[in-house]
């Protein structure tokens, strides 16, 4: 089971795409953070993830550095195992922020918008200033240093022209392994931004040929995750997102949510709580909430693409259309124009048997 702590609702960026409403007292305390621990514990599996989001989790370093303590001692009495994961701005990822987090064999997930130019206009500091610079003044020694470091990007109606150039300077020049780009369904989209789009990913697909035929092993999982669900024949819902069922997030209040996106719109969110840490998980509700995620897709009945493309996002879903398994209409778009290029890239690679692509996608798992 995963648990994501929301540690506050604070930030010291200011991003345009950011779906968390920002609220007065928005920090959890450690009573509260310690309930979280023992709640997640308190499942049967004998692994367990726990995962910091804010907001910017760093801006609570006491907080997270107090709640891992706690949660190794008691995972360690309960003859469990438990791994750390946060989501960060990578402002304030100093060296002794950076130790601590590979000490723990944390999973850093940066966010990192590709270019500067896109990157900035993104994700500005709150009080002004280079966002971008801020970020990758610490990336030299997150990379050197942190086992597991994974990029994540967003894509906006205005950075998308420089979304190919984009992935090349995070993966060529700044040298991470791991990337996503994920796209802000919520922006204001066009039906003159999906040329855009579309010319981006083929640029993308060329790139992505060029790097698995120079034996660079990458994982972009903005083809590479589709490329997957293909080969192990598809997506079925819940096995993309599993809200309630295997993840669930913790407000900074306690209050038990499906997932970051309800806990970051509390208000809106009311009817679809699963209980809170102190009082423990409402199993009645959280069967609701895992019910309505294993609901099939039906809107996508009948369609070509149908379990290839991401429309298995619960939260997502729910915070566009106000339902788990109705599918957001610029979704729809953005999978039609993906998909066929991701196939097309796909196909070359295995004809050509390359060791990169074969390797990721193919390889007997011992």
């Amino acid at each position: 089971m995963q648990a994501i702590l929301f540690v506050t609702r604070e930030c010291n960026l200011a991003c345009g795409y950011c779906y968390v409403e920002k609220q007065a007292q928005s920090i959890m305390s450690e009573a509260t953070a310690r309930q979280a621990v023992d709640r997640l514990l308190a499942f049967e599996d004998p692994q367990h993830t726990l995962s910091f989001f804010g907001g910017e989790p760093l801006l609570q370093y006491d907080l997270i550095k107090n709640t891992v303590a706690y949660a190794e001692e008691q995972a360690k009495k309960r003859d469990k195992g438990i791994r750390f994961k946060i989501a960060t701005n990578g402002v304030l990822a100093d060296r002794e922020v950076v130790d601590f987090l590979a000490q723990h064999d944390f999973t850093v997930e940066l966010s990192l918008d590709g270019t500067p130019e896109a990157h900035n206009a993104n994700r500005p500091m709150t009080h002004g200033g280079d966002s971008y610079a801020a970020t990758i003044r610490n990336l030299p020694y997150l990379k050197k240093t942190i086992k597991t470091l994974v990029g994540v990007g967003v894509l906006t109606p205005a950075s998308v022209p420089l979304a190919a150039k984009g992935a090349r300077h995070v993966m060529d020049e700044l040298g991470l392994r791991s990337y996503t780009m994920a796209v802000d369904y919520t922006g204001d989209w066009t039906i003159d931004d999906l040329p855009v789009l579309k010319a981006q990913y083929e640029e993308m697909a060329d790139w992505y040929l060029e790097r698995s035929r120079r034996g660079k092993t990458f994982f972009f999982s903005t083809f590479d995750g589709h490329i997957g669900a293909h080969v192990r024949g598809g997506f079925e819902p819940g096995m993309f997102c599993d809200v309630g069922r295997s993840l669930y997030a913790v407000g900074e209040d306690g209050t038990i949510f499906p997932c970051v996106r309800f806990a970051g719109k509390p208000r809106r969110a009311k009817g679809h709580t699963m209980g809170s840490v102190e009082k423990g998980v409402n199993e009645k509700r959280r069967q609701k909430v895992i019910d309505r995620n294993l609901k099939p897709r039906s809107t996508c009945s009948g369609c070509a693409l149908e379990g290839r493309c991401f429309t298995y996002c619960p939260c997502l879903n729910w915070d566009m259309t106000g339902k788990y398994h109705c599918i957001p209409p610029m979704l729809c778009e953005h999978e039609r124009i993906l998909v066929p290029i991701v196939d097309k890239v796909a196909e070359i690679l295995y004809k050509e048997r390359n060791a990169v692509f074969m390797k990721k996608h193919y390889k007997k798992k011992s």
